[in-house]
């Protein structure tokens, strides 16, 4: 069944778009998904239809159409696989990079809280093992920073 816009049909038949529109509107010329088929143009025109070689034509013409409009659909299922499969790959690893930040904060706080009991322990230690102390507090502070 080859499918033609009222346009297309009004091109081939050599008649105006109102006059096929007519035809539709009085139930003498049936449409399909909007659009009419030859078959229902020969049977609405019957002196004016299309000839065999036309009609190859147009039957070439929508057999091209078709195959495009199947590898539009094939390209456009395989894009939304992708989309789907992208999307899950974007969620794991956004939850892989909040659990990272979260050990970052955690690591931060606990290098905080050392450097503030180094600093504790350099007040409180003897003379000798201040030196030592405070080596120790300097490669944290470099550590951090």
């Amino acid at each position: 069944m080859i499918k033609l816009s009222v346009s297309q049909a009004a091109r081939i038949l050599g008649i105006s778009r109102f006059d096929i529109q007519n035809q539709i509107n009085n139930g003498k010329l049936q449409t399909h998904e909007g659009y009419v088929t030859t078959d229902s143009l020969r049977l609405a025109y019957p002196n004016l239809c299309c000839d065999s070689e036309q009609d190859e034509r147009l039957a070439k013409m929508q057999q091209i159409k078709n195959n495009a409009m199947f590898k539009d659909y094939s390209k456009g299922a395989v894009r939304n696989e992708n989309e789907k499969v992208l999307l899950g790959i974007i969620s794991s690893l956004k939850t892989g990079l909040s659990q990272e930040k979260i050990k970052n904060q955690h690591y931060e706080m606990v290098f905080a809280e050392l450097g503030e009991r180094l600093d504790e322990m350099e007040r409180c230690c003897h003379s000798q093992d201040k030196k030592p102390l405070k080596k120790l507090q300097s490669w944290v502070n470099q550590q951090t920073h």
